[in-house]
């Protein structure tokens, strides 16, 4: 699943001519998030994967999403792709072998197409006031 979000976000990145993809994966916290796991994911792009929080625990990722506010927001309950197609034991070491191996048994070119065709974007003024000094961080409005 996640292959599969990392390239509809490669062709969105080609399409908005970004650089890079940014994400809050941190390292261990959920089985996706070994090191195997992150390299079998990673393969199916070819752009930067930025990963601000990789060394942060969780104790830490939810001090900052306190501290910028967002923290209530996360915990609400919402029936995403990862609560609703979580298997009973994720693999944490999948290979890209297998992964190819599996991805060959259905047309998933045409579903990332459909998927990038029926993006909708939502543009959210970034608070140029935010505090994250207590990171070493500065905020700057991105595109």
């Amino acid at each position: 699943m996640r292959r599969m979000m990392y390239r509809i976000a490669t062709k969105l990145a080609e399409k908005k001519k970004c650089l890079c993809l940014v994400n809050g994966e941190s390292v261990g916290q959920v089985a996706s998030q070994t090191l195997g796991s992150m390299n079998t994911i990673n393969s199916v792009t070819n752009i930067p994967v930025i990963r601000p929080l990789c060394t942060y625990d969780k104790a830490d990722i939810i001090r900052i999403s306190r501290h910028i506010d967002c923290f209530e927001l996360s915990i609400k309950p919402f029936e995403d792709c990862c609560t609703v197609y979580v298997p009973k034991s994720p693999a944490t070491a999948p290979t890209i072998e297998k992964s190819v191996l599996f991805e060959k048994s259905f047309d998933y070119e045409s579903l990332v197409d459909l998927a990038v065709e029926n993006v909708k974007t939502v543009s959210i003024d970034v608070n140029s006031d935010l505090d994250l000094s207590f990171l070493g961080l500065e905020v700057r409005n991105v595109l």
